[in-house]
């Protein structure tokens, strides 16, 4: 049973009312994660690809002005 106040006036889901208001919630629940999950992931793999071409790029970068640089 599924009640719901609103303006003070009360409103009863039963039955495959109950059962129908379930399933829009469970199912929009479960898009929510998904999408999250998907745009963490999608996140993640930026960081990640981002990661493996900007440190060693500055580790080249180091080496080529520890070679280059000018002596004191």
């Amino acid at each position: 049973m599924i009640v719901i106040n609103r303006n003070g006036e009360t409103v009863v889901l039963t039955g495959w009312r109950e059962w129908v208001v379930k399933i829009v919630v469970f199912m929009a629940a479960v898009l929510l994660f998904g999408v999250m999950a998907f745009l963490f992931l999608g996140l993640a793999v930026t960081i990640g690809a981002i990661a493996l071409i900007v440190i060693p790029a500055a580790i080249v970068v180091g080496l080529f002005a520890t070679v280059f640089g000018k002596r004191v």
